[in-house]
C-alpha cells in the first residue's frame, strides 16, 4: 500500500511510541498542547540553540541534540516543531534517526483532521465563508488592482495575463518572471477570476497571454497530490485509515473529476460509488474551477477569449506556438521544452533576458517520498489512461513520438 503519511486518524503513531519534540519554542509549545489534548503525552523537547540545554519549558527538559542522539531508539518519534524544519530534517537524517515527522506534515495533516472529525460543520462554515461575495470580489478586486497600481493601468495599452493549467510551471513562471522586472497579471488557473469591470476595461486593447501543457497522466498526479495534501479532498476515510490509502482516494478522484469524459466512471457516479467531496464542492463550483489539464482549454481558456486553441497548428518539433486572434496573443508552451522555448517566451513578453527558477516542486513537499513512490507504483485504469493520450487535445499539442513516450512511462501502470 502507498501511504499518504504517518498520521492516521487515531494519531496511532504517536501513541506507539515515546515523542520527543525537536524546537523548543512557539510551535514546540503549540504541538506539546495539541497532542496532550488528544492524549499523548510528550517525554522531552530537543533544540539546537544551546542556551536553551538543560532548560525546562512547560515543565519538560530540552536537551542537547547529542543527548537526544544518545537516547535514541527506534521507541522514539522525532515531531520536529520549527516551521523552518528542513536542516532539522537533514540533520536527523545525518545522525540515522529516520524516525520523525516534519513541520508541515504535521500541520497539514492536523488540520484536515478536524475538518475530517467535525464535518459537516466545516463544510457549512468553509461554503458560507467562500461563497460571500465579499471574499470572492475581494480575492478578484485585489488581484486585479494590485496590479494595476504597479503598472499604471491606465496608462497602458496591452497587458500580459498568466494563466495555466495547475501543474504545468505556474510558479517556475512567476518566479522568473518576477525576477526579470516583467509586468503581468496572474489569475492563477481559472479566468473566472477576472471581474466583469476589468474585462470591460480592457476592451479592445492588447492582451497576451502565456499557458500552457504537459503529459496528462504527469500532470493529473502531480496536481492530485498538491490538492490532496493540502486539505482540499480529506473529507473522506480513505484518506485517513492507516495514514491514508493512496490509491484508493486517486481513484475516486480521478473518477470523480472525469466521471463527464470517461463512461466508467459515469457509470460509478451514477451508482453513487464516488464521494461528493464535500468540503471543497462549494469552492470548485463558485469559481467554476477546472483542475485537470484535459477541461482547461476547451471549458476555461476558450470561454474567456473565444479561442479555439485547435483551430490553430502548433509546432510539436520546436514545442511552443503563437496564436493572434483579433485584440489577443496567446503562447502557449509544452512544460517538458520550457528551458527549450524560454528564449521564444522572453521576445513574446519583451524581457531581454528570462532565467527560469524553479518553484513549487513536489521534490521539495514534506510528501516527496510518497510521491515518487506512487510514481512508481500507483495503478491507472485503462479507460483512463486510452482517454488520456487519444484525446484531441494531446494529439494536437504533441507528435506521435512524444505521446509514444509518455504511454510507455505510464503503460507498466495500467491495471490489468
Amino acid at each position: 500500500m502507498i501511504r499518504f503519511s504517518k498520521i492516521d486518524d487515531k494519531l496511532t503513531t504517536y501513541k506507539e511510541h515515546e515523542v520527543v519534540l525537536f524546537g523548543a519554542g512557539f510551535w514546540g509549545r503549540d504541538i506539546k498542547k495539541n497532542l496532550e489534548f488528544h492524549g499523548i503525552k510528550v517525554s522531552f523537547f530537543c533544540d539546537n540553540n544551546e542556551k536553551k540545554w538543560g532548560s525546562y519549558m512547560d515543565g519538560i527538559e530540552i536537551l542537547s541534540p547529542v543527548q537526544l542522539r544518545e537516547r535514541y531508539s527506534e521507541e522514539i518519534l522525532i515531531q520536529i516543531s520549527v516551521a523552518s524544519g528542513q536542516d532539522v530534517e537533514m540533520q536527523l537524517r545525518a545522525w540515522g534517526m529516520g524516525t520523525f515527522i516534519s513541520f508541515q506534515e504535521y500541520i497539514e495533516r492536523l488540520s484536515g483532521l478536524y475538518i475530517y472529525k467535525t464535518l459537516p460543520e466545516s463544510v457549512k462554515i468553509y461554503d458560507n465563508f467562500f461563497s460571500r461575495p465579499s471574499y470572492l470580489v475581494g480575492q478578484t478586486r485585489y488581484d486585479c488592482l494590485n496590479y494595476a497600481a504597479r503598472v499604471k493601468y491606465f496608462e497602458k495599452d496591452s497587458y500580459n495575463i498568466l494563466c495555466m493549467p495547475p501543474k504545468t510551471g505556474n510558479y517556475t513562471l512567476l518566479g522568473s518572471l518576477g525576477k526579470s522586472g516583467a509586468e503581468f497579471v496572474r489569475f492563477g488557473h481559472s479566468f473566472n477570476r477576472m471581474f466583469d469591470g476589468l474585462k470591460e476595461f480592457i476592451g479592445d486593447k492588447k492582451i497576451k497571454i502565456v499557458t500552457s501543457v504537459r503529459d496528462p497522466i504527469a500532470q493529473n498526479i502531480s496536481l492530485f497530490f498538491q490538492i490532496t495534501t493540502n486539505l482540499c479532498y480529506c473529507d473522506i476515510p480513505e484518506y485517513w485509515t492507516d495514514g491514508g490509502d493512496v490509491q484508493a482516494v486517486w481513484d475516486l478522484w480521478i473518477a470523480h473529476e472525469l466521471k463527464e469524459a470517461i463512461p466508467l466512471y459515469a457509470q460509478l457516479a451514477d451508482q453513487g460509488k464516488l464521494p461528493s467531496f464535500s468540503y471543497m464542492e462549494g469552492w470548485n463550483k463558485e469559481q467554476d474551477n477546472v483542475i485537470v489539464i484535459q477541461d482547461f482549454f476547451e471549458k476555461n481558456f476558450k470561454r474567456f477569449n473565444g479561442i479555439n486553441v485547435l483551430d490553430y497548428e502548433f509546432d510539436k518539433e520546436q514545442g511552443y506556438v503563437l496564436i493572434q486572434q483579433d485584440n489577443v496573443e496567446v503562447f502557449i508552451y509544452q512544460l517538458e521544452r520550457l528551458n527549450d522555448v524560454k528564449d521564444q517566451l522572453a521576445l513574446f513578453l519583451g524581457i531581454e533576458n528570462l532565467e527560469l527558477v524553479n518553484g513549487n516542486e513536489a521534490k521539495q513537499k514534506w510528501y516527496a517520498p510518497v510521491y515518487r513512490q506512487a510514481l512508481r507504483e500507483l495503478k491507472l485504469d485503462k479507460e483512463y489512461f486510452e482517454y488520456c493520450y487519444n484525446s484531441p487535445c494531446v494529439q494536437h499539442f504533441y507528435s506521435e513520438a512524444d505521446i509514444e513516450s509518455f504511454k510507455n512511462r505510464w503503460r507498466k501502470h495500467v491495471k490489468e
